[in-house]
């Protein structure tokens, strides 16, 4: 049989070997700690580049638009003044109205 050997442990023993447990501790969650805040840094670059990139498409987007909009209403605009411009008014379709009939009337009689 085996004696067993008991020795006394002291308040200051029992602290000394909590301390070398938990300075182990603390170690390991500082490191995790910095890990974990260097992940979220890398997640908000990542995360600001997307954005970005989302933000510059949707911009060349927007421009071809409006560039093809503009492009649309010039047309627009220029075959309304076309129109405007090269448009018998109705006293002149009457005037030829009028002057047809004479015409007609002469012709046919």
């Amino acid at each position: 049989m085996k004696k067993e050997i008991k020795k006394k442990i002291t308040i200051e023993d029992l602290a000394e070997i909590v301390r070398k447990g938990f300075s182990d501790v603390h170690e390991k969650m500082d490191k995790g700690f910095d890990n974990a805040h260097k992940e979220i840094e890398d997640l908000a670059v990542m995360v600001g580049r997307g954005f970005e990139d989302v933000e510059n498409r949707l911009s060349k987007k927007i421009d071809d638009v409006e560039e093809k909009l503009s492009r649309k209403i010039d047309g627009l605009s220029n075959r309304i003044d076309d129109l405007s411009l090269n448009r018998a008014t109705r006293e002149e379709l009457k005037i030829l109205s009028i002057r047809v009939e004479k015409i007609e009337n002469k012709v046919f009689k």
